[in-house]
C-alpha cells in the first residue's frame, strides 16, 4: 500500500513540473483577493501551488503526530498503573497465602494426643 501512494505522489508530482514546464512561457492573471492583478507565470503559479500544499499537508501532519503522541502517552501512564497494580494485587495474594500457611503451621494440632520425648 505504501508503495502505491509513493508511486502516486511522484506520478502527480511529475505531472506539475510537466504542466509547469509545458506552459512555462505563458503568463495568467493573478489575484490573491487584494484586488491586486498582475501577470504571473504559469510555472511560478503552479510551483508555489505545490510548495503551498505540501507545506499545508506538513503541518497537518505534525499536529496529527503530535496527538498520536500525546496520546500514546497517555495510554502508556494508564498501562504502567494497571501493570503495577496487578503486580500489589499479585504480591498480595501470595502474602495472605504465606501469612495463613504459617498461622495454620504453629497452630497446635486438634486430635487429641500430644507427643512427648521418649
Amino acid at each position: 500500500m505504501r508503495i502505491a501512494i509513493v508511486v502516486a505522489l511522484v506520478a502527480f508530482f511529475l505531472l506539475l513540473l510537466w504542466l509547469a514546464f509545458a506552459n512555462g512561457s505563458a503568463e495568467a492573471p493573478l489575484s490573491l483577493g487584494l484586488g491586486e492583478v498582475r501577470q504571473v507565470p504559469v510555472a511560478g503559479i503552479v510551483t508555489m501551488s505545490a510548495i503551498a500544499g505540501a507545506l499545508f499537508v506538513a503541518v497537518l501532519a505534525l499536529v496529527e503526530g503530535l496527538a498520536l503522541r500525546l496520546e500514546n502517552r497517555r495510554l502508556r501512564r494508564r498501562l504502567d498503573k494497571l501493570e503495577e497494580e496487578t503486580h500489589d494485587l499479585r504480591n498480595l495474594a501470595l502474602a495472605e497465602d504465606t501469612r495463613s500457611r504459617e498461622l495454620s503451621a504453629s497452630e497446635p494440632e486438634e486430635s487429641g494426643s500430644v507427643r512427648t520425648a521418649p
